[in-house]
């Protein structure tokens, strides 16, 4: 048993994060941290578990080995550096920071106290991923040449910290970066060039984007993202004999049973998909793995990579 402490008691943690936690057969929840006392008492009440509402608290009085990173991106640089000084291995949900620099400093902190650190893009951890990937692998498609992704949704509340620069706010970096992460992951490999027109529309930062990378070879990626919009949450992948659709792609409930929709010239099946808790599959992947040092020295240099990317996009838009 992997004993977790959670940073940052958010809506995302309390629905999510918590119960896979506690649900799972390889995990331990010892506390739960945030700096909202009011969050302390509805954890009281909902899941009956220790709070602090200090990092450096929970440290000092209990005992465990990992911590879950679900606070604004702008403030994970801090938590990880701190965590990776007391020994304590780290699963961080996306994005991992602002910018390259600040991963690269967390990159090393861990190197240096030899601790795991895992960017946490939960969603490719769904057993429907794979299932798409067998149905591309036999050849349904032929070769596949583009990569669509959508993903944005609905105006959230204005003091939301997706809307604050400081805090890591900016669609890109939340919603957007799915969508990039899956299309490298797609293709297996970087982008060669990268174009993308982000729009402020008013916001200290920007609320929704448009991405085109050429990843060479005629493999491309157009991808599609925002806060402001009605909510979209698909990817495609076009091939030369036909086309695969996901109707959910990156965030659905563990229940949920997702649509696959394949198409070819003069043929439509629809295929639906078992569901999954990709939350609790990601947890298992990462104790399994945090002790394999190849897979450790992947992790850094895969949140490296996603970064890179993102900094290329937001620094050199159009």
């Amino acid at each position: 048993m992997l004993k977790f402490a959670v940073i940052g008691c958010g809506n995302i943690a309390v629905k999510s994060s918590f119960p896979a936690l506690l649900n799972s057969k390889h995990c331990e929840l010892i506390v739960c941290i945030d700096t909202n006392i009011e969050k302390g008492r509805i954890i009281k009440e909902k899941f009956d578990l220790p709070f602090e509402n200090s990092l450096q608290s929970a440290f000092d009085k209990y005992n465990f080995d990992a911590v879950y990173v679900s606070t604004p991106i702008g403030s994970h640089k801090e938590i990880v550096i701190l965590s990776a000084k007391h020994k304590k291995h780290i699963l961080c949900e996306k994005s991992l920071a602002i910018n390259l620099t600040e991963v690269e400093e967390m990159a090393y902190a861990c190197k240096t106290n030899n601790v795991a650190l895992l960017e946490g893009f939960m969603y490719q951890f769904h057993t429907q991923h794979q299932y798409i990937r067998n149905i591309i692998d036999s050849g349904e498609i032929g070769q596949p040449v583009h990569f669509q992704a959508w993903f944005g949704f609905p105006p959230i509340n204005e003091k939301d910290f997706r809307y604050n620069k400081i805090l890591g706010g900016g669609a890109l970096l939340d919603a957007g970066s799915y969508t990039v992460h899956a299309a490298r992951h797609f293709f297996g490999i970087e982008p060669i060039k990268c174009y993308s027109v982000l729009e402020n529309e008013g916001h200290e930062v920007e609320i929704r984007g448009s991405v085109l990378l050429d990843f060479g070879k005629s493999k491309t990626a157009h991808l599609v993202f925002g806060f402001n919009n009605m909510y979209q949450n698909k990817y495609s992948i076009w091939g030369t004999k036909g086309v695969i659709c996901l109707e959910r792609a990156f965030a659905l409930p563990p229940n949920y049973k997702s649509i696959c929709t394949l198409e070819k010239q003069g043929f439509k099946k629809e295929y639906i998909l078992e569901p999954c808790d990709h939350f609790n599959e990601e947890l298992n992947y990462f104790v399994k793995n945090i002790k394999k040092e190849d897979a450790i020295i992947n992790w850094r240099n895969e949140a490296l990579s996603q970064m890179r990317l993102l900094d290329q996009l937001k620094y050199k838009s159009v």
